[in-house]
């Protein structure tokens, strides 16, 4: 045998140090995610911060968490994928969902607690 290949490579152990630094990065923030999948509460907050928002008008706070919150939790359906989930909610920006169109939806995906996209 060749001792000039026994020897082990500096490039293989960086490459190793450097591929079980991202895998433990990796399973941190899929821990996170997991721990931190929102709930209704969080949408619902959400959804009535955004909702001020788009209005123009802010809602005094004993509205807010007496009336608005569970209101908008109630017409809030949830699919909890671990990770993240997925909420629907009924498109009230459209004059037609209260009337006989309730498949009218807007959909988001929420993640760590207090991010909401809207797909």
């Amino acid at each position: 045998m060749n001792p000039r290949y026994d020897a082990t490579q500096p490039e293989h152990k960086v490459r190793k140090k450097t591929a079980a630094k991202l895998s433990f990065v990796i399973i941190v923030v899929l821990v996170l995610l997991a721990v931190m999948n929102p709930g209704k509460e969080d949408f619902g907050e959400y959804a009535v911060n955004h909702l001020e928002g788009t209005l123009g008008v802010e809602f005094a706070g004993g509205i807010t968490d007496l009336v608005a919150q569970p209101l908008v939790e109630s017409f809030t359906i949830r699919e909890n994928y671990i990770l993240f989930s997925t909420f629907s909610i009924p498109d009230i920006q459209d004059g037609k969902t209260f009337i006989g169109d309730i498949k009218a939806k807007r959909k988001y995906l929420g993640l760590f607690k207090i991010i909401f996209i809207k797909l």
